[in-house]
């Protein structure tokens, strides 16, 4: 009764400092239900047609940007199971000065 776990999404792999040229990520929503571990809050999705774990918050992380989007997205009923969206990152640059990343 072995059960597969999908890989994690390496935010990391996502390059991109331009707000006007993101990286896009095609997102095939598979679960709405968030999933915790003990880095953080994550998702099933297929990511480009792979299926991941999808890191939607890091604890050791103060940026919640992309827990808040998936859940209004829930809650809006705009993110269910099966549908597609279109998710675009880039780094920025947070009030503090540092780097931070940015989802739309």
């Amino acid at each position: 009764m072995s059960e597969t776990f999908p890989s994690f999404l390496k935010w990391g792999d996502y390059k991109s400092n331009d707000q006007n040229n993101p990286d896009i990520l095609n997102v095939e929503v598979l679960e709405t239900e968030t999933f915790e571990t003990e880095y953080g809050i994550n998702v099933r999705a297929k990511i480009n047609g792979t299926e991941f774990a999808v890191p939607l918050h890091n604890h050791n992380s103060n940026n919640k940007q992309l827990l808040r989007l998936w859940m209004d997205g829930v809650k809006s009923g705009k993110i269910q199971p099966g549908k597609k969206l279109k998710l675009k990152t880039w780094l920025g640059t947070s009030k503090n000065k540092r780097t931070i990343r940015r989802w739309d």
